[in-house]
């Protein structure tokens, strides 16, 4: 098979315990087949420095797809532009595209990343892939690995950069023609995000896997404002498909599985994915560069963490403080009804003292009468 795949019935049994070099231990004719490979790979000390640096996790994803137990994950940035990348093949991220906003896409070119700070305390606004579409739309690709807190805000912001970067770009042309710039030559602006692991927002809507959002009037006013939204939750959608029967499903079964199987159902559904398969197998002949991509993936994965952890802490810290104004008004409350309770308490005594002594200048005034009689 093109992708050197054992049967699918002849499953690797794995147990809990790792080997030193991160390689679990397995039963079967695999684990020698591991075995030989991780020899081969220490003849070479520095490759094989590099592949114990790899966290265990990577280690067995790379073990895996370099004996043919699996893929790979598309969703890391280095295999994703080794598969799309826009300016080798524009056609595989043309059809792509496609297929996620439904209409036909040719790339005119791939643009410069060109982010750009909102506020000095902002990280950078990160795009995996934009390029710019025949018509003259932007479109940015991003891919989440871990969920993201405020996936909207930043949606939001990307989406708003391609924008100003566009109204940058036609007033500058405008300007070197001598013509008047006009906002009649602003294209549309797409945000594609793709959602490797959900955030709850999107798993309260655990019934689709695809969300499509652009500015609408409530009176139905037609206004051209610009900004369109494609949000593709991966995780959710391998929970309701497990068949390639529409082009746009192999495409996020491509996207989302490294499993053989699923590998076979798309080949055979759509044998023009092979090829797809195929150059991502032959890396496994370069072990240096797959070592290379996997060394970038974790760098990848820490930006992602640290960031996630930065959004997390900002959370934590925005609950903290509205739990704790919220407690200070609750001791206000309280310290203003005990004031008024106070203030009850020594408004009654007082009434109880002024009743004490009128009922003391009535028993006195009854023993005069009664003294008198």
């Amino acid at each position: 098979m093109f992708y050197d795949y054992p049967a699918l019935e002849g499953a690797w049994a794995h147990s809990v315990t790792e080997e030193p070099d991160g390689a679990e231990k397995v039963s079967g004719e695999k684990r020698e087949e591991v075995a030989e490979f991780l020899e081969r790979l220490r003849e070479d000390s520095a490759l094989y420095g590099r592949f114990l640096d790899l966290p265990p996790r990577l280690r067995k994803e790379f073990l895996d797809f370099c004996t043919g137990q699996k893929g790979v994950k598309i969703t890391y940035d280095p295999f994703f532009r080794f598969v799309f990348n826009p300016e080798l093949h524009p056609e595989r991220l043309e059809r792509l595209l496609s297929s996620i906003l439904k209409e036909k896409v040719r790339i005119r070119r791939v643009l410069p990343p060109d982010p750009m700070r909102f506020h000095e305390s902002m990280p950078l606004v990160i795009m995996d892939i934009l390029v710019e579409l025949a018509g003259g739309a932007l479109c940015s690709v991003e891919i989440q690995k871990a969920p993201y807190a405020f996936p909207g805000q930043r949606a939001a912001c990307c989406s708003s950069e391609l924008v100003v970067r566009q109204y940058s770009r036609e007033r500058q042309k405008a300007k070197a023609e001598g013509i008047p710039f006009s906002y009649h030559n602003l294209s549309r602006v797409y945000t594609v995000v793709l959602l490797e692991k959900s955030s709850g927002d999107f798993c309260r809507y655990s019934d689709h896997y695809v969300h499509r959002a652009a500015q609408v009037f409530d009176t139905g006013l037609s206004l051209n404002l610009l900004q369109e939204y494609v949000f593709i939750s991966l995780d959710i959608f391998r929970t309701i498909v497990h068949e390639a029967k529409e082009e746009p499903e192999a495409w996020l079964m491509f996207l989302s599985s490294d499993d053989p199987a699923d590998i076979a159902r798309v080949t055979a559904a759509f044998p023009e994915f092979a090829e797809y398969y195929r150059e991502i197998a032959d890396l496994r002949e370069n072990p240096k560069e797959l070592i290379g991509m996997f060394g970038r993936t974790l760098a990848e994965m820490d930006r992602d963490e640290y960031f996630g952890m930065m959004e997390q802490l900002r959370e934590d810290v925005k609950n903290l403080s509205e739990q704790t104004q919220r407690l200070r008004k609750e001791k206000e409350s309280l310290e203003w009804e005990k004031l008024s309770v106070e203030k009850a308490n020594r408004s009654l005594a007082d009434e109880k003292q002024s009743l004490e002594e009128q009922i003391g200048r009535l028993l006195e005034q009854r023993k005069r009468m009664t003294g008198r009689l």
